[in-house]
């Protein structure tokens, strides 16, 4: 994955390498062509002939050789290039001669090919372009797990300490009552009806309340995880 162009290649028109790259291993297009100074892609139609790729390698006019419906975009008016890491597809955006903003979108057929023309493609670009940063901070990153970890660790043991006095309660109640039958108190004496905190409690438990919170903060230290290490899903060069 290239994350710097410290090789920029500045050599005089006609004595850098065309690079190019085929059909199969371009996949929207049947070739692809960066010079010094332009980047050509030619409609797909399958592979080239052997003899254009010759052609194209002894550096004859590529104007001629791909036809009036290749895309010829000059190096000096990219604005933006973006490699999208899930797709290995190059977008590129660059300014018309009309208004408004042209894009090219290449797509490869593997990661190694994508990350072969975009390297290329950023060296031909020079100091111009920089990378943007493709992570956030770590507190964006790691704030909605941690907000959901401290609030189940929290309500777990709010949840577990009310849960707690209330048993106790719930246990001095019924010595209370059998005191009172002991004392000569009828025995078809209905009990006292429930109160409001034994509704909302009297059918909870502490043990399931403390379990189902270790599965949610389990849950958010995953999630914290996977947050903090996941690789970036694209990288985006702009014009400085």
């Amino acid at each position: 994955m290239p994350v710097n162009a410290t090789d920029i290649e500045t050599t005089l028109p006609g004595t850098t390498r065309r690079r190019t790259w085929v059909h199969p291993e371009v996949t929207s297009h049947s070739l692809v062509v960066l010079t010094f100074t332009q980047l050509y892609a030619a409609p797909l139609a399958g592979p080239p002939r052997p003899e254009t790729l010759a052609a194209v390698e002894a550096g004859h006019d590529l104007d001629e050789l791909l036809g009036p419906l290749a895309v010829a975009i000059d190096l000096a008016s990219i604005r933006r290039v973006t490699l999208d890491l899930l797709t290995n597809s190059l977008l590129i955006e660059y300014a018309k001669d009309a208004p408004g903003t042209g894009r090219l979108t290449l797509v490869f057929a593997n990661p190694e090919a994508a990350d072969a023309c975009y390297t290329k493609l950023w060296r031909r670009l020079g100091d111009d372009f920089k990378l943007q940063p493709y992570t956030k901070d770590s507190w964006s990153l790691a704030r909605e797990p941690l907000v959901l970890l401290i609030g189940a660790l929290l309500t777990t043991a709010l949840l577990a300490l009310v849960l707690s006095v209330y048993e106790d309660m719930a246990s001095a109640r019924a010595a209370m009552q059998a005191g009172t039958m002991e004392l000569g108190a009828p025995e078809s004496a209905k009990p006292p009806p429930k109160t409001v905190l034994e509704w909302l409690l009297g059918w909870m438990d502490w043990r399931a309340v403390c379990a189902v919170g270790g599965v949610v903060a389990a849950v958010a230290q995953v999630w914290l995880y996977r947050r903090l290490t996941r690789p970036p899903v694209s990288l985006e060069l702009t014009r400085t």
